[in-house]
């Protein structure tokens, strides 16, 4: 059990390193909504995030499931890896939702009242 525990740090450690990079592309997408770049680039990046957020959430589903699964196997339970995995996510979620908020801001503006 030792060896799936061992498993389950390496995915947590890929899972963070998945995050960083996930925040490097969201980096260079705020930047490009700053300065003129061509479209190519703003598609690969586009495309590399949204491979990545997959990534990230299928990988920490995995870490959550693989962490049930020990517990079942062995009776201990490592709650590290399932409260790490849960931070990366939402810290995910919280950069996609702000990115998109930012994205939408800068493309369509801003206004009163609704659809009126």
């Amino acid at each position: 059990m030792l060896a799936f525990r061992r498993i389950l740090a390496f995915s947590s450690r890929i899972h963070s390193y998945l995050l960083a990079l996930y925040f490097f592309f969201a980096l260079l997408f705020v930047l490009f909504l700053c300065f003129p770049v061509s479209e190519i680039l703003v598609s690969f990046v586009t495309l590399a995030q949204m491979l990545l957020g997959w990534t990230i959430l299928l990988e920490g589903l995995w870490i959550i499931f693989a962490s049930i699964y020990q517990f079942f196997y062995s009776r201990v339970m490592c709650l590290q890896p399932i409260v790490l995995t849960i931070l990366r996510m939402s810290a995910y979620f919280i950069v996609s939702i702000l990115l998109d908020i930012l994205n939408t801001l800068i493309l369509e503006g801003f206004s009163f009242g609704g659809g009126m």
